[in-house]
This record gives C-alpha cells, sequence and structure tokens, in this order.
C-alpha cells in the first residue's frame, strides 16, 4: 500500500454484484441494508472531502435525428445521489452537458453519462457510464482511497510512477460482469493518483459505447489503451500497466502489450440497444 493513513483489509468483491436498473415503485438502486452498511462505512473510513462531478443531459421529448437518448444518465444519477446522502464527506454537483461547455472542457469530459471523482491529492478520475456490477464496489473503493489520501500500490510502483514526467492518459474499458476489470480499473487510478500532473485515468463501460468498441476493436475486457499508442489486452500487474504508461509517453508506433486474463466483451449490434440491466437486489457492497 502507498503513501496514505493507514492500511486498512483488502475488501475486494467476493462475489458476482447484480447491475442496478431503476426499480419500479419508488425504491433505490441500492438497496436499504446496503445503504446503512455503506453509511456505517463510510463514517468510519471517510476522511477529506471527495468531490463529485456528474455529467448528464436532458430528457429527450421527442426523438431528434442524431441525437440519442442517454439510457443510462438517469439511473447514475440517482446512484450517486443516493451515495452522497450516505455522508457529508462526499459533495455531488450536477452539470448539464449541453448546457455547460465550459465545465465539460475543464474536465475533459467528451461523452455522457460522466462521472469525474475528485480528492485533495489533486487527482481527477474519470468513469464514463454505471458503475455497476463489479465495478460498483471498486467504486466505492476508490471514493475511500481518495478521501483517505491512499495509494494502492507498493511503495516501490509508487516511487516510480511519481517520477513520470510526461503526459500519459489511461482509458480502461470494462463490462459490469468481468471480473478481472476493477483490477486494472484500480492501477489507472492508482498511477493517477500517485501522479496527477503525469497520468489521467478513465474506466469506460464500453457496451455502453459500442462506437469506441468499434474504434479500438475491443472483443474482450479489460481492454487499456494509452495514449491511443498502447494497447494492453486483459488484466496485467500494477508493475506491468507503469511499464507500458512509460512505454507509450515515448514510443512513435501503436504497439500491443504482452496479453492478461479477459472476459468476452458482450456488446449491442449496431442496430440493437444495449441490454436491459436487472437484478433482485440491486447494488451489492463489498
Amino acid at each position: 500500500m502507498g503513501a496514505g493513513r493507514g492500511r486498512r483489509p483488502d475488501r475486494r468483491p467476493q462475489a458476482l454484484f447484480g447491475p442496478p436498473t431503476h426499480p419500479q415503485g419508488g425504491r433505490g438502486l441500492i438497496p436499504l441494508r446496503d445503504q446503512e452498511l455503506l453509511r456505517q462505512r463510510f463514517q468510519q473510513e471517510l476522511v477529506d472531502q471527495v468531490k463529485i462531478d456528474f455529467f448528464t443531459q436532458k430528457d429527450l421529448p421527442i426523438y431528434l435525428p442524431g441525437k440519442e437518448p442517454c439510457r443510462y444518465c438517469r439511473p447514475t444519477q440517482e446512484m450517486l445521489q443516493e451515495l452522497a446522502g450516505l455522508t457529508d464527506r462526499i459533495s455531488l454537483r450536477i452539470h448539464v452537458f449541453d448546457d455547460e461547455p465550459e465545465a465539460a472542457a475543464r474536465f475533459g469530459i467528451e461523452r455522457v453519462p460522466a462521472i469525474v471523482l475528485r480528492g485533495r491529492d489533486g487527482a481527477q478520475l474519470k468513469f464514463y457510464g454505471l458503475p455497476s456490477g463489479h465495478e460498483f464496489p471498486e467504486f466505492v473503493e476508490t471514493i475511500v482511497h481518495l478521501s483517505r489520501q491512499e495509494v494502492p500500490l507498493p511503495e516501490a510502483v509508487v516511487r516510480k510512477a511519481r517520477r513520470l514526467q510526461e503526459k500519459a492518459t489511461v482509458q480502461v474499458f470494462v463490462t459490469p460482469t468481468c471480473p478481472y476489470c476493477p483490477q486494472m480499473v484500480r492501477a489507472a487510478y492508482a498511477l493517477a493518483m500517485a501522479n496527477p500532473k503525469a497520468v489521467a485515468a478513465e474506466a469506460i463501460e464500453v457496451s455502453e459505447f459500442p462506437d469506441l468498441a468499434r474504434r479500438y476493436n475491443i472483443r474482450a475486457v479489460p481492454y487499456t489503451v494509452i495514449n491511443d499508442r498502447v494497447a494492453i489486452p486483459g488484466a496485467v500487474p500494477p508493475e506491468a500497466l507503469l511499464e507500458q504508461v512509460a512505454r507509450a509517453t515515448g514510443a512513435a508506433l501503436v504497439e500491443t502489450a504482452p496479453a492478461g486474463e479477459t472476459t468476452p466483451a458482450e456488446l449491442p449490434s449496431d442496430d440493437e440497444p444495449p441490454p436491459e440491466r436487472r437484478s433482485r437486489g440491486g447494488l451489492i457492497i463489498p
């Protein structure tokens, strides 16, 4: 564990998590029992304020050619509002993408739904889409790490990451059902937390953005792209990710790193909307 406020038990997910949908009858996305568990955990472990900026778009009353509705904007916003309501150490600000171009440009937001997590260390960690399934527990862990100014990396990796000078953007493509994806998201976020001036990290729920799946020819996840130069198929250790980040900042050609473990990406076809997400109990908390 890198710099922070003391070592805590590892709470990585041990089971498959049901992707959330907005249930009928006014119930929240996060079950009440799990909300109480999260409330207690936040009370015990959160230290500094964590700021969340959420970018969404207005509901479209009618279909407009070339303007697709944002299917997951509303459930993502409601999930974030439920999380922020559990503690005063999480602040949530909601931006309408088309109405606030300056804010979108300041955070480098290009599509919605988009989440930006910020702590005191200066890192801006992005998540495009709804962090559900296996990604939700890691999303919660990231909030805790930011609040405690913890970098979940070995000290040797942190020291090497802080020596990076050239800027790198690390994009980790994920799906909710992929058990290998959270570790890559954690590693990318941790590098950005260790050196926010050099590393920008973002996770992208690729089934919500099939245009990006086609652009990068993604067939399995996790799939990581660094500066559009180096591609890493599968999950690799943080040390290997750091090595590829260093290579990407100086390489002249696109290179593919050795592959790690992957999960086939279930992507919608061009004429098919993303699959409906349903679960019995909603989000399960680590």
